[in-house]
C-alpha cells in the first residue's frame, strides 16, 4: 500500500480502506493532525461502509488535533489504544467497519 520511499506519507493519521471480501484497496488518505483539521477525517469515518478493514498508521504527530468525536469513530473500529494516543506517539492499527469486538492488531 505504500512504497519503500521514505516518507512516502502524510504527516499525522495514514489510512488506507480494504473491501474485506476481495482484499481491493478502496482508498488511501492522510491526515494532517498538527497543522489541520479534524473535520475533514471525522467525516472521511463516518463515510466507512461496514466490512471495510481498515488500516492506520501514524507518522510524525498524529494526535494534537483529535478530538472526543474522532476517537470514538476510530474506537468503533475496535481501537483500544486511540484514546491514549498522545503527542507524537507511534501508533499502528487494522480495523474494521462493523467489528464486534476489539483488534488485536494495534502497537
Amino acid at each position: 500500500l505504500m512504497s519503500g520511499v521514505k516518507n512516502n506519507v502524510g504527516r499525522g493519521i495514514n489510512m488506507a480502506l480494504v473491501n474485506g471480501k476481495t482484499g481491493e484497496l478502496l482508498d488511501t488518505k492522510f491526515f494532517d493532525m498538527w497543522g489541520g483539521d479534524v473535520a475533514p477525517l471525522i467525516e472521511f469515518l463516518k463515510t466507512i461502509q461496514d466490512g471495510t478493514i481498515v488500516l492506520m498508521a501514524t507518522y510524525d504527530d498524529g494526535a494534537t488535533k483529535l478530538n472526543d468525536e474522532a476517537r470514538k469513530l476510530i474506537s468503533e473500529l475496535g481501537s483500544t489504544s486511540i484514546t491514549n494516543l498522545g503527542f507524537r506517539d507511534n501508533w499502528v492499527f487494522c480495523g474494521g467497519k462493523g467489528i464486534k469486538t476489539k483488534s488485536p492488531f494495534e502497537q
